[in-house]
């Protein structure tokens, strides 16, 4: 954004939105009105407890948000997971956006300004749900063929699993209090903007063994169904037990047992997941066909 733009918010009186809000504040903050700035935060915090954004449209959001896979152009072993669930507890993040009216803004996308979880965070919390299993190392050759292997800054093998954003359409505040130790009671009030219990995103994933090609197909197969498998055990534990989300060891970031819309598919059919619970997808993945 530039400075023209900020300018031109800051003559408007009555600000209406946050980056109006934000650039207000800001601007008390520089002419050393601190409580002034405090007491537009307030107002603004009031305003901001439950937002419901309005949702992009196009095809290009369309494309990004709920993607779609054409597998018959993909190599042999190659499936597509893709579901709708429900937060259970709120979800937490934290951007890098330093012009904001608090200090722990939620990760937004930059085109869209919707709330969003990233593909790396997708990745980097199946891999700790999988890893937290107890049943690999990250050294394991499933770790490694699943999410990828780094030999060096300069080589490494690329993971078989690709990871699609999820975006929310709902924010509010979570607000934290650390307690002090002796006198038991809060200080210093921490304000997070978060997306609300409630809320409802998709979750989008493709597996790829691009390094299967041209092994016989039934090997092929049997590492997709094996990998499918091991998928959808980490895909549950994360969504229900470790959580997906910042300050997820405080229970936040989970979602509920449940999957509004889903399905598995493979180049053999589709496995329809919706209706189903979460925790039943380890199960239901096993008759899945390639």
């Amino acid at each position: 954004m530039s400075i023209d733009y900020f300018v031109e918010l800051d003559k408007q009186s009555n600000p209406k939105n946050t980056d109006q809000f934000t650039t207000h504040y800001h601007r008390l903050i520089t002419d050393g009105k601190k409580k002034d700035a405090d007491a537009l935060r307030d107002q603004w915090r009031k305003a901001a407890r439950n937002l419901s954004l309005t949702e992009p449209s196009g095809e290009m959001w369309n494309m990004i948000a709920r993607p779609t896979v054409d597998l018959t152009i993909l190599p042999p072993g190659s499936w597509f997971l893709q579901f709708t669930f429900t937060l259970a507890k709120p979800y937490i993040s934290k951007d890098d956006n330093p012009f904001y009216i608090i200090d722990n803004p939620i990760v937004r996308d930059k085109a869209f300004h919707s709330p969003m979880v990233r593909p790396t965070s997708w990745k980097g919390n199946l891999y700790s749900a999988l890893w937290q299993s107890g049943r690999y190392k990250a050294s394991d050759e499933p770790m490694q063929r699943l999410f990828g292997e780094i030999r060096s800054e300069e080589s490494g093998q690329a993971g078989r699993l690709f990871f699609y954003p999820t975006f929310f359409t709902q924010t509010s505040l979570e607000i934290i209090n650390p307690h002090d130790r002796a006198r038991k009671v809060g200080k210093n009030p921490i304000l997070f903007e978060c997306v609300p219990a409630g809320a409802t995103g998709t979750f989008s994933l493709l597996y790829v063994p691009f390094d299967l090609i041209g092994q016989p197909e039934a090997e092929i197969h049997k590492q997709s169904a094996e990998d499918l498998e091991r998928v959808a055990e980490a895909v549950k534990e994360m969504m229900l037990t470790y959580g997906f989300s910042a300050k997820r060891t405080s229970g936040y970031g989970v979602a509920k047992d449940e999957i509004i819309k889903g399905e598995v598919t493979t180049k053999a059919e589709t496995h329809d997941l919706t209706g189903k619970k979460l925790s039943q997808l380890p199960q239901e993945v096993k008759n899945v066909n390639f």
